[in-house]
């Protein structure tokens, strides 16, 4: 039996298609959150292959458009502005692991799965400038029950280090998302997200 914690560092892409109902400018300031950071953390015990943990992925991204002569209220009146959003998806599970070594001993892959929980916040920020000006904040929220499957490549550097690469895929369809000021109004994304990244793991 062993013990491992990892980290992973990386990009995250969102895979769903923007609707093609939005114009511009809010169709280009989603195009934007499409791309971003991601974060992963983990923890377990492998007992020969077959590893258990817990694991803890976020993906981080922001944009910002500056427009003119849009109709984004749809009143038939063409203003300037700025909309600026900040997107943060939060997954937590527990993950199933198997260890296949490869080539030598100092390889391996590495196939998981997850199960859990994941948040969904969104603060967006509209900036209006014209026949109507106006300065207006919105927050949405939710969270879903999904899962995560990936896959990783890893070398053994050192006796408890090893350095990789992993690639892995969280469907995120929410139906429900929520705006505190105006709770009568409900929301739906998708963010279905791929992350490649680099990891470290250390195992003892």
């Amino acid at each position: 039996m062993s013990f491992f914690g990892s980290y992973n560092y990386g990009i995250g892409n969102l895979t769903a298609q923007v609707s093609s109902e939005l114009i511009y400018p809010e169709k280009d300031e989603i195009n934007k959150l499409r791309s971003g950071t991601i974060n992963q953390m983990e923890v377990g015990v492998y007992y020969h292959a077959f590893g258990l943990g817990l694991i803890h992925n976020s993906y981080g991204t922001d944009a910002t458009t500056a427009y003119q002569n849009a109709d984004v209220n749809k009143d038939a009146y063409f203003e300037n502005g700025i909309l600026k959003d900040r997107l943060s998806l939060n997954f937590t599970g527990l993950e199933v692991l198997y260890k296949i070594p490869v080539f030598n001993s100092r390889m391996d892959v590495t196939w998981k799965i997850a199960l859990g929980i994941q948040a969904y916040t969104i603060n967006k920020d509209y900036n209006l400038m014209g026949t109507y000006p106006s300065h207006s904040y919105r927050t949405l929220t939710g969270s879903i029950v999904t899962d995560q499957a990936g896959v990783e490549l890893n070398y053994q550097l050192l006796k408890f280090v090893s350095i990789g690469i992993e690639t892995s895929i969280i469907p995120g369809s929410y139906k429900k998302l929520k705006d505190a000021e105006s709770p009568s109004y409900i929301y739906t994304d998708n963010v279905t997200r791929l992350s490649t990244g680099m990891k470290i793991k250390i195992t003892i």
